[in-house]
């Protein structure tokens, strides 16, 4: 059921007020944000009332803090001047959170630094400064499957948004982790927007070349069996693209794998499927091999297929 304007401007009211706010009111303020982009510009506007939310955030009740941090996710959807003002006021709070042992909360902040992280770089700057990015790449470490996948999702929107301005201590980390976390579509991609740095190749852990030829069968497999093609954003397309993006000293550990597991008949009938953006990507991988190795064995056979 949607909310009256007049219901939530009264919650942010309240915020402002130090009035007592209750868990309901900012679970409905929460779905509110989202409902409305409107609902944005009454909390930002209101004076006092971002500063409240983050009272709220830092308080000692749990279910509060959580309800909190999930407005403040959710305001960070806006625009970039509204990230500023969010990470300004909240990101310090956000990031000394992603310590705290309720799963719950740690990941709904990692959420939250990384809707911001995605406004832009100048907010980037600001959580970088404020430590994020370094707890980000700790809680990789955690063996929680639900903070990792959080900890990805910002990394992600840092990494796209900072390009060669993300520390190589940081690329170091990410990259490490990445060779021991499972493959998806967001680790995929955060794999290729990484293989986009200046510094990739010269911090490239093998274990992370071992993981993704390893998993390459498998992701081709997923992509026949469940990609839509003119909506295909999976593993295997960012896959195709990180491995492209290789140092040429890795095309032969490439290509070596394909021969040995004859997957050229497999990549053959990817070409073959209506899937623009794989298979641009795919024959951009092919032609990088080509030129390396135009001899090699595996074209060779390729082209009697």
């Amino acid at each position: 059921m949607k909310v009256s304007p007049e219901n939530i401007l009264s919650i942010v009211q309240n915020l402002k007020s130090k009035s007592h706010v209750t868990v309901e009111n900012l679970l409905i303020l929460k779905n509110a944000l989202i409902d409305d982009e409107k609902n944005i510009e009454v909390l930002l506007k209101c004076y006092g009332a971002l500063r409240g939310l983050v009272r709220e955030l830092t308080g000692n009740i749990v279910t509060k803090q959580c309800a909190a941090a999930g407005c403040c996710c959710n305001l960070a959807l806006g625009d970039s001047r509204a990230c500023l003002a969010i990470a300004k006021a909240a990101g310090p709070y956000l990031t000394v959170l992603l310590d705290n042992p309720v799963t719950e909360l740690a990941m709904t902040c990692a959420w939250t630094l990384g809707n911001l992280a995605g406004s832009g770089s100048k907010v980037c700057d600001i959580l970088v400064a404020q430590g994020a990015v370094t707890k980000l790449c700790n809680m990789l470490q955690i063996y929680n499957e639900n903070l990792q996948d959080a900890a990805v999702y910002a990394l992600l929107h840092f990494a796209y948004q900072m390009e060669d301005d993300f520390r190589p201590e940081y690329l170091q980390k990410v990259l490490i982790a990445l060779s021991k976390l499972e493959v998806n579509a967001t680790t995929s991609r955060l794999s290729f927007t990484l293989s986009c740095h200046v510094d990739f190749k010269d911090n490239m852990p093998e274990e992370l070349i071992d993981k993704m030829l390893a998993t390459l069968k498998l992701t081709v497999k997923i992509h026949s069996e469940k990609c839509v093609q003119s909506q295909c954003n999976c593993e295997l397309l960012y896959a195709i693209r990180t491995l492209a993006n290789m140092d040429v000293e890795v095309y032969d550990i490439i290509l070596n794998y394909l021969i040995q597991n004859n997957l050229g008949q497999v990549l053959l009938e990817v070409l073959n499927k209506d899937s623009g953006a794989v298979n641009e990507s795919l024959l951009w991988l092919l032609g990088n091999l080509y030129n390396y190795s135009p001899s090699n064995y595996f074209f060779v056979h390729l082209s009697i297929l």
